[in-house]
């Protein structure tokens, strides 16, 4: 049952079973079972076949694993499906044992052509492999850390300290003002686009403390009320992206232009238009990202 607004990358369909990943004679069964799934990743990009002139996950039998990666690459188990079916993930350091019947893509262009299941899948292995390859090294003495826990943990052997994924909790928001809402653009993004604004939380600040912030930072308007939408996943490369309406007491906006190249305010009309894809100048992004979804409420209330 989903616990959230739908978003990509959220409401995984795998029971994670976490109690299995301190088990390495079951993970190891399980692994070689007929019913076991495999997902290979490498430097964060998602191997993929095509079916039907479409790019898709391409989910190998787990006896694969011995023939396209060497031991020590980092094997991650996911979780169960409905079925019982247990699904791993592995980094590959080397692509080539693959590249005769698929290839490796970037996930965030694939993001609107895969399936929500999917990507919460592989959303996750991706955000676990992209803390691993930044993690090495224990962060309290510096000696290499090795992984434990079905690739959900590093410990370090001289001074015994564990290391758990870290999630970087981010604040993204609407500021609204009475029938319009505020969306910036930074420079480097197409021309046209327009998106929510967004930053991530500091050390002793609620979600509704950051948000105020960087929405006064970014675009000097003072937030008056924060409504939390939502929230996703986002394996890029591993925030929790914590969507907020923020109603704000001016529409007199001062852009910081070291955070932004520019603001723009739209009325609901233009917000709708911009979730179908119709806007004669501009564009939002697409409906696997949380804005999106921010920006269809919003429009959606009015």
């Amino acid at each position: 049952m989903a616990l959230s607004p739908p978003n990509a990358f959220a409401n995984s369909p795998l029971d994670r079973a976490g109690h299995h990943r301190r088990d390495p004679a079951w993970l190891a069964d399980a692994l070689a079972g007929e019913a076991a799934k495999l997902l290979a990743l490498h430097r964060g990009q998602v191997f993929v076949i095509d079916e039907g002139g479409a790019a898709t996950p391409g989910w190998l039998g787990g006896h694969a694993r011995a023939a396209i990666a060497p031991g020590e690459a980092v094997t991650l188990f996911l979780g169960v499906d409905a079925q019982g079916a247990p699904h791993f993930a592995v980094d590959m350091p080397d692509p080539a044992p693959l590249e005769a019947i698929g290839r490796f893509e970037e996930l965030r262009p694939l993001a609107a052509q895969i399936s929500w299941d999917d990507l919460a899948i592989i959303g996750c292995a991706k955000a676990i492999f992209d803390w691993h390859a930044r993690n090495g090294f224990c962060a309290a003495c510096g000696v290499q850390s090795v992984v434990v826990e079905a690739g959900w943990r590093r410990d370090c052997p001289a001074c015994k300290a564990e290391h758990y994924p870290r999630v970087d909790p981010v604040a993204i928001m609407v500021p609204a003002f009475g029938d319009k809402i505020l969306l910036g653009r930074q420079k480097a993004w197409p021309r046209g686009m327009h998106s929510a604004l967004a930053g991530y939380i500091e050390p002793g600040e609620t979600f509704e403390e950051g948000a105020a912030r960087e929405t006064l930072e970014e675009a000097g308007l003072k937030v008056t009320r924060v409504r939390l939408h939502s929230n996703q996943p986002w394996p890029f490369p591993y925030s929790l992206m914590i969507g907020l309406i923020c109603e704000v007491e001016a529409d007199q906006e001062r852009i910081d232009t070291g955070e932004l190249e520019s603001g723009r305010w739209f009325t609901r009309d233009e917000a709708r238009a911009l979730i179908a894809g119709k806007h004669p100048e501009c564009f939002c992004p697409p409906s696997f990202a949380i804005a999106h979804q921010l920006i269809k409420a919003w429009a959606e209330e009015g």
